[in-house]
C-alpha cells in the first residue's frame, strides 16, 4: 500500500513539474523560434487594366451612332407672314422622337410656337410643333406633369424631404397621402437623375476622396453600401451609387467617375484601406504603351496620385493610423494640394463629413428611424433628390466669397459681407441650372439658395427643357 501511495505522489510530483515546464521555458523556447522566423512580407498588389473593367468593355462594343444633320431651320421654311413670335421657347423641344426638329432647343431653329394656357388654379402653358403638329405642355416630364396639387405645396413637400423629415411625418402635418409624397419623391429622383447627366459632365476636380456608407436595407441578399466620391475644393459629389461591397461595383465607380471627368483631367486620389479602389483606379487610368517586340502593356498615367488612409482600431478605438502612397510620390502629392490650398497631408475628413451628412438629411439612412428601406430600390430616388439639393441649392459657408460692396439691409441690421455659393457655382459647366426659376432664366448674383423648387426647379423644365 505505501508502494502505491509513492508511486501516485511521484507521478503527481513528476505532472506538476510538466505543467510548469509547459507553461514557462518550453512556451518560451517556441516564442524565440517565431520571434527568429523572418515576418512575411505583405502580398503586394498589383495594378489591373482596362480590360479588367467589365465597364470599359461594354462600352467599346457599342457603336457610335452618327449624330443626325441639322436641319434648316423652320422661319426659312414657313416664310415672311404671320404673326410674330410672343413666347419665347429657348431651352424646349417637342417630345415626338420622330419629328425632325426632336432634341433641338434653339428657338432660332426649332418650329415651337405658343399654344394656350391651360390650368385651373395655376396658368400651364402650352407649346405646338408647327412642322409635326404636337400640342404638349411645359410640364411634360417633369414632376408636376398631371398633378392637381398646386406646386406651391408641392414645393414646401419636397423641401421638407430634402431634409430629412419622414414621410410619415410630412403626412401627418399637411394630410396628404404617404403613397402620393412618394410618388413624388420618385419622380424628384429621376428628374435629379437626369439633371445630373446633363451637366455633371466634364468636370475638373482636384483631390477626389472616395468612401462607403452602409446602408440598412432589410429585404437584400447581401450588406448595401452606399458608395461616395466627393471632390475637396469644389464639395461636388459626382458620383453616388448603391451596390455591395465587391470588385465589379468598385469598377462601376470609377467608371462612372471617369465619364464625368474632363478628358485629360488625372485627380488626386485618396480613400481607406480598402484594396477594391486600387484595382478599380489603376484599371482606367492609364493607357497602352507598345513594347519592342512584345504586346501592348498596359502602364499607369504620370499624373496618377492615390493615397491611402488605413486606421487601426482596437475595441472600437482608433489606435493608430497609418498613411501610405501607393501611386506616385508623396512629393508630388503634397505640391498638387499645397497648391490648391489644402495642407498636403493624407487624410479623407471630407468624404467622411459628407457621408454624415448624408446619414442627416436622407431619412431612410438615420441610425434609428421609424422608417428603414425594405428595398434597394427605395434609397435611390432620396440619395439622388438630396444629391440635387446639395449641388444647386444648398450653400456651403466654406465656399462663401467676400463682396466688393457690402449690401445694406433694412434699418439696423447688419450688412451682407459674404456671398453664398452652392458647389455647381464653382463648375461653369453645371452653373446653368443655378440660373433656372420655375423655366425662366434669372442672373445668378440672385440667388442664395432660399428654395428647393424656387431656385432649383430646373426640375420641372428639364424633361423637355436642356435634357430629354
Amino acid at each position: 500500500m505505501q508502494r502505491i501511495l509513492v508511486i501516485l505522489a511521484i507521478l503527481v510530483l513528476c505532472f506538476e513539474l510538466y505543467r510548469l515546464l509547459r507553461c514557462g521555458w518550453i512556451r518560451r523556447i517556441l516564442k524565440k523560434k517565431k520571434e527568429a522566423k523572418q515576418a512575411r512580407k505583405p502580398r503586394g498588389m498589383k495594378p489591373k487594366s482596362e480590360r479588367d473593367c467589365p465597364f470599359c468593355m461594354q462600352e467599346k462594343r457599342k457603336l457610335k451612332l452618327a449624330l443626325p444633320e441639322m436641319p434648316l431651320p423652320w422661319s426659312l421654311r414657313k416664310g415672311r407672314g404671320g404673326p410674330n413670335k410672343k413666347i419665347s421657347t429657348e431651352g424646349f423641344f417637342g417630345p415626338n422622337v420622330t419629328c425632325e426638329y426632336y432634341g433641338i432647343s434653339n428657338e432660332t431653329i426649332h418650329a415651337l410656337v405658343g399654344y394656350g394656357c391651360h390650368g385651373k388654379h395655376e396658368m400651364i402653358q402650352d407649346l405646338k410643333c408647327q412642322a409635326c403638329q404636337k400640342k404638349f405642355t411645359i410640364r411634360k416630364h417633369t414632376i408636376l406633369y398631371r398633378l392637381k396639387t398646386q406646386s406651391g405645396l408641392v414645393e414646401k413637400i419636397l423641401w421638407l424631404l430634402a431634409l430629412g423629415v419622414d414621410a410619415s411625418a410630412i403626412e401627418e402635418v399637411f394630410g396628404i397621402s404617404e403613397i402620393t409624397i412618394r410618388t413624388w419623391l420618385c419622380r424628384s429622383g429621376m428628374q435629379s437623375k437626369k439633371l445630373h447627366e446633363r451637366f455633371m459632365i466634364e468636370l475638373d476636380l482636384i483631390h477626389v476622396q472616395l468612401d462607403e456608407l452602409w446602408a440598412n436595407v432589410k429585404h437584400s441578399g447581401q450588406e448595401m453600401w452606399v458608395w461616395v466620391a466627393s471632390d475637396v475644393t469644389t464639395k461636388i459629389v459626382p458620383v453616388i451609387q448603391i451596390g455591395g461591397r465587391t470588385q465589379v461595383m468598385a469598377y462601376q465607380v470609377v467608371h462612372e467617375l471617369k465619364g464625368r471627368l474632363r478628358p485629360g483631367c488625372v485627380p488626386v486620389f485618396s480613400t481607406d484601406g480598402l484594396r477594391l479602389y486600387f484595382y478599380s483606379l489603376t484599371a482606367h487610368f492609364g493607357q497602352w504603351e507598345p513594347l519592342v517586340g512584345k504586346e501592348l502593356i498596359w502602364v499607369l498615367l504620370s499624373d496618377f496620385i492615390y493615397a491611402q488612409v488605413i486606421k487601426h482600431q482596437r475595441r472600437r478605438r482608433t489606435v493608430e493610423v497609418e498613411r501610405r502612397i501607393l501611386c506616385g510620390e508623396e512629393l508630388n502629392y503634397r505640391q498638387r494640394l499645397k497648391s490648391a490650398g489644402l495642407s498636403g497631408r493624407i487624410n479623407t475628413p471630407f468624404v467622411e463629413r459628407g457621408n454624415l451628412t448624408i446619414r442627416q438629411f436622407v431619412s431612410k439612412l438615420t441610425r434609428r428611424t421609424w422608417e428603414p428601406a425594405h428595398y434597394t430600390s427605395e434609397l435611390v430616388e432620396p440619395l439622388e433628390w438630396w444629391r440635387c439639393y446639395y449641388h444647386f441649392v444648398s450653400c456651403h459657408e466654406s465656399l462663401s466669397v467676400a463682396l466688393a460692396k457690402p449690401r445694406q439691409k433694412k434699418e439696423n441690421q447688419q450688412p451682407t459681407r459674404y456671398r453664398k455659393r452652392t458647389p455647381t457655382t464653382l463648375a461653369p459647366q453645371c452653373a446653368a441650372p443655378n440660373a433656372v426659376r420655375c423655366g425662366g432664366w434669372i442672373d445668378e448674383s440672385t440667388l442664395d439658395g432660399k428654395g428647393v423648387i424656387e431656385l432649383s426647379f430646373a426640375l420641372i423644365g428639364f424633361g423637355n427643357r436642356r435634357g430629354k
